[in-house]
């Protein structure tokens, strides 16, 4: 049997994404651990970019970007899809995968970094691996060196002294959210997992469940989260149902409210920067993934972080789902969005759009 190859690591915020959603559509794969050797000998010249997982099909093409590579993954396995078709629950599973891949970023990274002293000697020797098979203390010491770009990333995502509380209070905010909503759905939509439960386990297992500090917070305040977490990547599941008549549970509200409220004003002002970027830089024919510098508000505390390009792409999505609905579906979604203070948000246009070209964003 044709094999894919999955090229990334326990550890991977987006490996923890595509990984369970592999499982689920019972697509034939291997895993490939990355090692430093991966990177320059085999990803960064066949993807130009040294971003993982990168996905290996059968007929050797090499796909980047989870999105993507679902994309392209669903087109080729229709069976059991991870994108509902009815309007409500395709831009609820849309906006959700943004949330996930993006704002969530902040708890990950925070907990996994903020609080390296704790858990230092694990993922000292997870990212060793990287390096290959090395003794004990060597391979801390690799590791050591390796994830130092990581721990510094904190500060470009606004992770500070100032908005460490506040992070962590939206973060146990949203797990009181989720658990009171598992107790009612196996998953976001019903029995069966989207396209946003995948997203959702990137962040919730590959960082907050795979550290030993944040497990800890899992193990104390969200039962449900871990069973969760459990089942999305069980080897084999049952197939479900997305909830009947495009019905969107009640128990989503909080969590798509704190989407609008705190996310997707930082997508809008990067957004609306994106022309000012383009002019002070004409001469540049891929769209940088860093805009600059910006003010963000999380709780009570502004802070500044970079704008990040890539979460525009993201952005498009939801949408140009939203944008090409006919008046009465839109009707249906909008009363929906007004319950979670949304509808203002799906009314913005982007006032330039980007799409992908050889792995990087051009200006569309």
């Amino acid at each position: 049997m044709a094999l894919y190859t999955l090229y990334g690591t326990d550890h991977s915020y987006f490996t923890g994404k595509l990984r369970p959603y592999l499982r689920y559509k019972g697509i034939p794969f291997q895993e490939h651990q990355v090692t430093l050797w991966t990177y320059w000998q085999f990803i960064q010249p066949r993807t130009g970019v040294r971003y993982i997982p990168v996905l290996q099909t059968p007929e050797d093409e090499v796909i980047q970007d989870t999105a993507v590579i679902i994309e392209e993954l669903e087109r080729r396995f229709p069976d059991r899809p991870i994108i509902p078709e009815t309007p409500q629950q395709k831009l609820v599973t849309l906006l959700l995968e943004v949330y996930a891949d993006e704002w969530f970023l902040l708890p990950g990274m925070h907990y996994r970094w903020s609080y390296q002293h704790v858990h230092d000697k694990y993922l000292m020797a997870e990212f060793g691996r990287m390096a290959g098979p090395l003794p004990g203390p060597l391979r801390r010491a690799v590791g050591r060196r390796i994830s130092k770009p990581f721990k510094n990333s904190l500060k470009y995502l606004g992770v500070t002294a100032q908005t460490i509380p506040e992070i962590e209070a939206w973060f146990e905010g949203f797990l009181a959210d989720f658990e009171a909503h598992l107790q009612v759905h196996d998953y976001l939509l019903g029995s069966r997992p989207s396209l946003a439960d995948f997203a959702l386990a990137g962040p919730l297992y590959a960082h907050t469940w795979k550290d030993p500090y944040s497990r800890k917070i899992l193990e104390e305040k969200a039962p449900r989260t871990v069973a969760w977490i459990s089942r999305i990547n069980a080897e084999t599941q049952p197939e479900g149902e997305f909830l009947a008549d495009d019905a969107v549970p009640s128990t989503l509200l909080p969590i798509l409210q704190h989407l609008f409220v705190e996310h997707w004003p930082i997508l809008e002002d990067t957004a609306s920067h994106l022309p000012d970027w383009v002019r002070a830089h004409p001469d540049k024919t891929h769209v940088s993934r860093a805009l600059g510098w910006h003010q963000f508000k999380i709780g009570k505390v502004t802070e500044k972080r970079l704008m990040f390009s890539h979460a525009l792409w993201k952005m498009q999505r939801p949408l140009a789902h939203y944008q090409a609905l006919s008046v009465a579906e839109r009707a249906c979604v909008d009363d929906l969005l007004a319950q979670c203070d949304g509808l203002q948000g799906m009314q913005f246009e982007m006032p330039q759009t980007v799409r992908r070209q050889d792995n990087r964003l051009v200006l569309a």
